[in-house]
């Protein structure tokens, strides 16, 4: 595998028409794709978006049991894919958009943990770049051997440029705080509190599941993507995701998500 149409050529390889594929991983005819679409492993988009904005396409696909809707953001119209969590899932997610041919635009939104006292729950956080520590980037690359642990994926400069053009009017607006970060991917949650050390004395701040293999697979398809996160728990502080957050710390960061990020999300995309 050399590139995104080589990857590309390979998925149809073993199916049949795009359409087809897509029907039967996506549960969905690409036309029903719009060309800007967001990404979430775990929120449904009633937790950004008025119910009367949204759309069900497919309530579970028959791969990975994906959730689609359509948004309506504006007079635009935003195509909303829920993935589950984890890298496979959401990196699978990505090379189905790019077979479809009809995604110009990704915006991955979802949590993350905080390694850094500075960044507190509920705050947001703009990847500068993520780096795979996880196992699903492998297989975007030309040999299985080669191993791609720590490689650094960017999210495309001008969308994360109008991301953080959005976040700097909308959260000086509102009294937020927002971060550039460098993200890294794990493969786990209950096993990463073993290495969270050694994680931050790599130069890293934060962590998810699933940003550096978006990010790698929509760079190799020629998809614009970047990622807006927003923060669950800080470990360097004592709050982990085993460990209860403040009233405060929740009526804030559930501000954060239903106010703050979709003025962004709708500046940006």
């Amino acid at each position: 595998m050399t590139g995104g149409n080589s990857l590309l050529a390979d998925m149809r390889r073993f199916g049949s028409s795009p359409e087809e594929i897509c029907r039967s991983t996506l549960g969905i005819d690409p036309a029903r794709i719009c060309g800007s679409v967001i990404l979430s492993p775990g929120w449904r988009p009633e937790r950004m978006f008025e119910p009367s904005a949204i759309t069900e396409v497919v309530q579970a696909s028959p791969l990975y049991q994906y959730g689609i809707w359509e948004v309506s953001c504006g007079d635009r119209h935003i195509t909303y894919l829920k993935t589950g969590f984890g890298a496979p899932a959401a990196m699978d997610a990505v090379l189905l958009l790019g077979l479809a041919g009809r995604c110009r635009k990704i915006l991955f939104v979802s949590s993350t943990g905080s390694i850094a006292p500075e960044i507190g729950v509920g705050d947001i956080v703009l990847p500068e770049f993520a780096a795979s520590g996880d196992g699903a980037v492998r297989y975007l690359s030309g040999s299985l051997l080669r191993d791609p642990f720590g490689e650094r994926a960017y999210p495309d400069p001008g969308l994360a440029a109008a991301l953080a053009a959005a976040a700097e009017e909308i959260c000086g607006k509102n009294g937020v705080k927002w971060h550039r970060a460098r993200v890294f991917c794990t493969d786990t949650i209950a096993a990463q509190y073993g290495h969270i050390s050694a994680i931050r004395a790599m130069g890293y701040d934060t962590l998810d599941m699933e940003s550096a293999a978006v990010l790698k697979a929509a760079r190799l398809l020629g998809v614009p993507a970047a990622a807006i996160l927003n923060v669950s728990d800080n470990s360097a502080a004592g709050k982990s995701l085993f460990t209860p957050r403040s009233g405060e710390e929740q009526a804030y960061r559930q501000f954060v998500r239903r106010e703050v990020l979709p003025q962004i999300l709708a500046a940006a995309i």
